[in-house]
């Protein structure tokens, strides 16, 4: 009987039979701009301020490597006293008893690798919906919902609340802050006032009033109180939080939250959600009335795309020029495509600019979903998304990241972050992870899968900032047909003029002793013999690597020599070609678009395809490395 309430039941609204309905739920909300005199976003990314800022993507890492299951509805979050602790979770297939249960990821170097955690609790009861962030002082924040039977013996979801002093390595004891809750989104007062510190969690709860409540901790996560409630759909209409709530720089509290018809009647020719808020000034111990935002239009037809994912929101607490600017975006249907739409409030929220497409350049059949917002210390807004501009069928999409440098007025072009497209719905993601509930006096098994409860990787995607101002994009990333975690490094430039390099040395330098091999977890076909490795380079030396780097196969031979030579495997899918010794493989691509390996860093994955001749009789392979150390002048 260990099923979430989320499978199963939501709170959300008679959700015993709507698992799937999730999805739609969730693009039935809204935001269409008030009139309110400010400029509309531009619709030519090239309306950016003419300076020589451009967008620098690194290469992309591998953040789950705790096996071919699939990994959904992300987040992350950057410590603010150490740009390289990065925190972030995940839903997986790894409950006790074959169900769903969060699991966390945290780095100590930048997001170049990861360990993940594993929480007992949860493991043995199933949990969804992770939550993280960071206190003022270090302190990593985990919350989920958690499994648990009522007295009366019905399947519920509890909330609990996690805390690491180590960056995410070991959490304590949760504390459990009650059941029949959903969907709980957390936000964190780093402001300098009187509630600096202050960790909101906002809930769901109360069908079928629709109940939007906020709980409140002063002592770094260890107890809360609360929910207080914020918003109420009066049994009348659905609610529920954004996929963001927000903190301005004089410690407001603001609490985004969208509507939608929940009534079978009503939701059948839905096609319009709309958005509001509701502010606190003092801690969130009272709320405001509600404020009205805009409205979304989303395609209710039974053959439509399931895109549908919570609205984002990220507010500027930082730079002058924009400070307490509040952003918006969300995936909306009223062009007739699928698009990501933005809009921004220069007033706290009192006024909204006139909504427009982030980027309207894309190709007609263009899908684009998945919007996530964060903005860095100096003001720079990123933006994130699911993109299948380059999927004439819609079956492949990319991650994409765009910014702006004012304040939204408009954005730079945007780019690619992810190295290559991911495929829909995958093999992986098909896999059945059948999970059990009580209900009316049944037990019932639910046979859910990735594709068929998250067929777009989640309701959010993680997106952070980091205090050196690099964005870190967390996402569900499908190359291989599961659903893995992919991040990069990416970073702004705002036109400064970069150091020249230069080099005296006229040919390439061996670089073998200054790297070493990394390997993502490796595949193999037993009918085909063919091995798949996907191989990454880490610079273990003092000195920035520029490419091209080159792979070279030297040979192969076990033991001191050549031991085993007569089994050596075929090449497949070397740079130049070549099947056996001589084969080169070409990093050029896996530095991302600095063309840099950087001290410690770790490089982007080539995949290298070998046919085995004998394989458990597979001799080593014999590597030599080449890249450019320049001298600075």
């Amino acid at each position: 009987m260990r099923v979430l309430l989320w499978l199963s039941n939501k709170s959300r609204g008679g959700w015993s039979s709507r698992v799937i309905w999730l999805s739609i739920l969730a693009i039935a909300l809204a935001l269409l701009a008030r009139a309110g005199g400010l400029p509309h976003p531009s619709r030519q990314a090239s309306a950016q301020p003419a300076t020589a800022a451009k967008i620098v993507v690194g290469p992309n890492m591998l953040v789950s490597r705790d096996g071919n299951i699939p990994h959904v509805e992300l987040i992350v979050a950057s410590n603010p006293t150490d740009p390289q602790n990065l925190v972030g979770a995940a839903i997986t297939p790894t409950a006790a008893d074959g169900g769903w249960a969060c699991k966390s990821y945290f780095s100590q170097n930048g997001g170049d690798s990861w360990t993940d955690t594993v929480f007992p609790e949860l493991h043995s009861n199933g949990g969804g919906d992770p939550m993280v962030g960071f206190g003022i002082h270090g302190t990593a924040y985990f919350a989920s919902l958690m499994t648990v039977t009522s007295p009366e013996g019905r399947t519920r979801a509890a909330v609990m609340f996690y805390r690491s002093t180590d960056g995410g390595r070991t959490w304590h004891k949760p504390a459990d802050l009650g059941y029949s809750y959903d969907h709980e989104v957390m936000a964190v007062d780093h402001t300098q006032g009187e509630y600096a510190g202050r960790i909101y969690l906002s809930v769901l709860y109360d069908y079928p009033v629709y109940r939007v409540g906020v709980f409140r901790s002063d002592d770094d996560g260890r107890t809360f109180i609360g929910p207080v409630e914020a918003a109420n759909g009066g049994g009348t209409i659905g609610i529920n939080t954004a996929a963001d709530v927000l903190v301005l720089s004089d410690g407001t509290l603001i609490v985004p939250y969208e509507d939608f018809q929940f009534l079978p009647e009503k939701r059948k020719t839905s096609h319009t959600g709309h958005f509001w808020f509701v502010s606190s000034a003092d801690g969130g111990v009272t709320f405001s009335k509600p404020h009205p935002i805009g409205a979304q239009e989303f395609d209710s037809s039974p053959t439509a795309p399931r895109v549908g994912t919570f609205p984002a929101f990220a507010v500027d607490t930082h730079s002058a020029s924009f400070r307490d600017r509040i952003y918006a975006a969300w995936t909306d249907f009223r062009s007739g495509t699928y698009r990501v739409w933005f809009s921004y409030s220069a007033d706290r929220g009192n006024t909204w600019s006139a909504p427009g497409e982030i980027d309207p350049s894309v190709p007609g059949h263009t899908l684009e979903y998945m919007p996530m917002l964060a903005v860095n210390r100096q003001g720079v807004l990123g933006s994130t998304w699911f993109d299948t501009r380059a999927s004439a069928d819609n079956k492949e999409y990319e991650e994409y990241f765009a910014a702006s440098l004012d304040g939204g007025t408009s954005f730079l072009p945007p780019v690619r972050v992810s190295s290559q497209p991911s495929l829909l719905p995958g093999n992986g993601n098909l896999n059945i992870a059948p999970a059990v509930f009580s209900y009316k006096g049944e037990q019932r098994i639910s046979f859910l899968s990735a594709a068929s409860r998250w067929g777009n990787g989640g309701d959010y995607m993680g997106l952070t900032t980091d205090s050196a101002g690099t964005f870190h994009p967390f996402w569900a990333d499908s190359r291989s047909g599961t659903f893995l975690i992919e991040t990069a490094a990416v970073r702004v430039d705002k036109g400064k003029e970069e150091k020249q390099v230069a080099s005296t040395a006229p040919k390439r330098t061996d670089i073998t002793q200054k790297v070493s091999l990394v390997f993502d977890p490796a595949t193999y076909d037993a009918t085909t013999r063919e091995l798949t490795m996907a191989v990454r380079l880490k610079n273990v030396s003092s000195s920035p690597i520029y490419g091209p780097i080159v792979a070279t196969v030297a040979s192969f031979g076990s033991g001191m020599g050549a031991d085993d030579r007569e089994y050596s495997p075929q090449i497949l899918d070397a740079s130049n070609g070549a099947p056996g010794a001589g084969a080169t493989f070409d990093f050029r691509s896996e530095l991302g678009t600095s063309g840099v390996l950087a001290p410690g860093a770790v490089s982007g994955a080539s995949v290298w395809r070998l046919r085995l001749v004998k394989p458990l009789q597979t001799p080593d392979m014999h590597v030599t490395l080449t890249g450019y150390i320049p001298e600075i002048q």
